[in-house]
């Protein structure tokens, strides 16, 4: 009998011993289940995340360079430390551009608080309006300095921020709750009581957290309009754009600059924070892997639990079964065959357990995907092939010494056992 054939035929026989013990099966194989779904469910979500954050960052520049007076979203709660920091001015823009020699535009974007005057920002067009809206100051040359694509119509231009004219450039998803699938540019809108005039309309963004990007729902009206309409917004984003291949070499001259224009004497601590996108894409990666590491030991939990029903199963098998393996090994069938018969079907169980578990992953993700459409559903290769993997490792390691205890019995002893 060749190897392929003593593989086919234990694989017969461990797949008979299977089905005529279902419930058993079922129960053996539900921590390996769970093990996997947690492995790769939770391994889908942080790769869609990761390249969702990746995305939006690198929407807003690869060779940008951000400054801002604090560590963290502009849009969350200030720690105690950064809240004593000063606003950056946005006037620092013109300042750095003026003096750079690595940077070859510098922008800035003011962002406006979501209450104001005891309200907060509601958009509104007829009987529509929006909510949700984020209102945003911005220099003429932000939306070239941050790639922005436009589905209708232009940036403003430096002529209507100095006049501080009361035009807007509309997110996607503020012009739809506006404006429907009619088109936005030209037509009015009324914001905290004033009204403003369409002239843009930027296209939907790429990337965003589970497939949502703040961009979308964002308002932004020129710089000089925001100052002198919302004096409460002080929090200032500075976009320096770096020449190619001179990121590293504009990072430390806006340091440079900023220390001198807010006066920080040599050798104290900057009151500013300055990054990349490569940088917070980095950061973001170093907390997903420690998500990924609590997860996966969680995993190994559930598996190690998982490995023990299967061994339990196992042991109960080969007790149940010593006359049929006497049986065989009386009528000649080697103890490698009893061996690899019992190992097939410990792998055999953990290998269903380890599909289950990816069948009901991907259909998580699917569901998932149907609440944000931009979210993948399809999970990350290596997690599908390393969950198996594992799964199949994990029953093998389980199986073995049951095995080996099949294997091993006297013949003449196992067709007398009762």
């Amino acid at each position: 009998m060749t190897w392929i054939q003593g593989s086919a035929e234990a694989a017969t026989l461990a797949l008979e011993s299977l089905r005529s013990q279902k419930l058993r099966s079922a129960l053996a194989i539900a921590g390996i289940v769970i093990g996997i779904i947690t492995v790769v469910l939770v391994a889908t979500i942080l790769v869609g995340v990761r390249n969702g954050i990746a995305g939006l960052f690198r929407e807003l520049g690869t060779e940008n360079v951000f400054a801002f007076h604090r560590a963290g979203d502009p849009y969350s709660p200030a720690s105690d430390r950064d809240a004593q920091r000063k606003p950056l001015d946005p006037g620092l823009a013109a300042a750095i551009a003026a003096d750079a020699t690595a940077i070859r535009d510098v922008g800035a974007q003011i962002i406006v608080p979501p209450i104001v005057d005891g309200r907060p920002l509601v958009a509104r067009r007829g009987t529509n309006e929006s909510d949700t809206v984020l209102v945003e100051g911005a220099t003429p040359n932000f939306f070239e300095i941050t790639g922005t694509e436009f589905r209708a119509g232009r940036p403003f231009t430096e002529i209507e921020n100095r006049g501080a004219a009361k035009v807007a450039v509309l997110g996607s998803n503020i012009a739809r709750a506006l404006f429907g699938a009619a088109p936005s540019l030209g037509k009015a809108f009324t914001l905290a009581g004033d009204t403003y005039f369409v002239v843009g309309e930027a296209a939907p963004r790429r990337g965003g957290f589970f497939g949502e990007n703040r961009q979308d729902n964002v308002i932004s009206l020129p710089a000089a309009t925001v100052t002198r309409r919302f004096p409460d917004a002080k929090q200032t984003i500075i976009y320096a754009r770096a020449n190619p291949g001179q990121l590293a070499s504009a990072k430390t001259e806006l340091e440079f600059l900023l220390r001198r224009l807010r006066g920080i004497a040599p050798g104290a601590d900057n009151d500013f924070t300055l990054s990349t996108a490569e940088q917070i894409i980095a950061q973001f990666d170093q907390i997903g892997a420690q998500i990924g590491l609590a997860t996966f030991a969680l995993a190994a939990v559930s598996l190690i639990i998982g490995g023990i029903g299967i061994a339990n199963v196992m042991v109960i098998s080969v007790t149940e079964r010593t006359r049929e393996i006497g049986t065989r090994l009386a009528i000649g069938a080697r103890r490698r065959d009893v061996l690899s018969q019992f190992l097939i079907e410990a792998a055999l169980l953990s290998g269903v357990g380890g599909l289950v578990g990816v069948a009901i992953s991907w259909a998580a993700g699917f569901l998932l995907s149907v609440f944000a459409p931009a979210f993948p559903s399809v999970p990350p290769m290596w997690a599908v092939v390393g969950g198996l993997g594992s799964a199949i490792t994990t029953g093998i390691v389980a199986g073995y010494l049951p095995a080996r205890r099949a294997a091993g019995l006297d013949p003449v002893e196992a067709l007398r056992y009762e």
